[in-house]
């Protein structure tokens, strides 16, 4: 995950501070994929001050915010730091599958198609992502932007139709032997049919196409199920914050 944030980070969307012990990335837009921080390795006894150090640009430009955090980044008076400082804790288990010899079996689903993403397909992937997630649709150009400005050679995306109209998508990014799996969204109309499950698995194929040995992610309370299927299993929790202005 950190992995991933950092290449984010990099994309030209973004103004990048990076100090010793953490690093904060900003677009000015007004949404937590937008703007985070990651990392955050303090000296302890110095959590307090320093978070409300590493948030005040955040907190003055009105700009929600993610706090992405791991078990090596996390500590109890991180958590009581950033709580007074008004962020929401909101965890997301982690989960990990073996690639090797991993075969998932599905049912197709009548009329669906999945393929990698081309550059014109970018606005499509863009649309089903924010609908997908109920982002605002203004958020689709800076999503393309985003995209765009990632590796290609690690970033694959997918992008899923049901009789040729574009329904799902995801997303995979590649570490070493280790494939992320990322903006699994799927639209209203296409749920409940297979196709989330679907997506995670071509991208699995992908990753396994170019030699990944495992796969990682985090997920919600109604996409576990789905993971689990695929041989998904729970081994952290990932304890994550969200900050927003209080007005909006």
């Amino acid at each position: 995950m950190l992995a991933f944030l950092d290449a984010l980070a990099a994309v030209p969307l973004f103004e990048v501070e990076e100090h010793a012990d953490v690093t904060t990335y900003r677009s000015g837009l007004p949404h937590p994929l937008f703007n985070g921080v990651v990392g955050g390795r303090f000296t302890p006894g110095a959590e307090k001050e320093r978070c409300r150090e590493v948030m005040a640009p955040f907190v003055e430009a009105g700009l929600p915010f993610a706090w992405w955090s791991t078990a090596s980044t996390w500590s109890p008076a991180l958590h009581r730091a950033l709580h007074a400082a008004g962020a929401v804790r909101e965890d997301a288990p982690g989960m990990h599958v073996d690639l090797t010899g991993l075969r998932p079996a599905g049912r197709p689903v009548d009329g669906l198609d999945i393929a990698v993403v081309k550059p014109a397909d970018l606005d499509s992937f863009a649309l089903v992502m924010c609908a997908g997630f109920e982002f605002s649709p203004s958020l689709e150009e800076p999503v393309r932007g985003l995209l765009e400005g990632m590796d290609p050679d690690l970033l694959v995306n997918v992008l899923a139709t049901l009789d040729g109209e574009p329904v799902a998508c995801g997303s995979l990014w590649i570490t070493g032997q280790t494939a992320g799996v990322y903006n699994i969204a799927v639209l209203d109309r296409a749920r409940e049919r297979g196709v989330g499950y679907a997506v995670t698995s071509a991208l699995l194929d992908e990753a396994r196409a170019r030699g990944c040995t495992e796969s990682v992610l985090q997920t919600t309370r109604l996409g576990r199920p789905v993971y689990e299927r695929l041989g998904y299993v729970e081994v952290c929790r990932v304890p994550q914050y969200v900050w927003v202005p209080r007005d909006s």
